[in-house]
């Protein structure tokens, strides 16, 4: 199965989203639980952080491929 380079932006834009709004609600129920600045909770904000940032350079990389840009000119093409 082959993806494009598009498509992989996409999903690579959603799991950014994803890990963001992860990020948040962490950050939310470890400061209502008074353990915002614990050890464990900071490695994984920082994993988090990571991650979104991985993921959101790479959708936007993605996007920016000629072979994305190809790929949504013949999609208009074809329709």
């Amino acid at each position: 199965m082959n993806i494009t380079s598009a498509a992989r932006a996409r999903l690579y834009a959603l799991t950014a989203v994803a890990c963001a709004i992860w990020l948040v609600q962490t950050c939310v129920e470890a400061n209502n639980a008074g353990e915002l600045f614990s050890w464990s909770n900071v490695i994984f904000s920082i994993c988090l952080i990571i991650v979104t940032g991985y993921c959101a350079a790479n959708a936007v990389l993605g996007w920016n491929t000629k072979e994305a840009s190809q790929a949504d000119n013949t999609d208009e093409h074809t329709k």
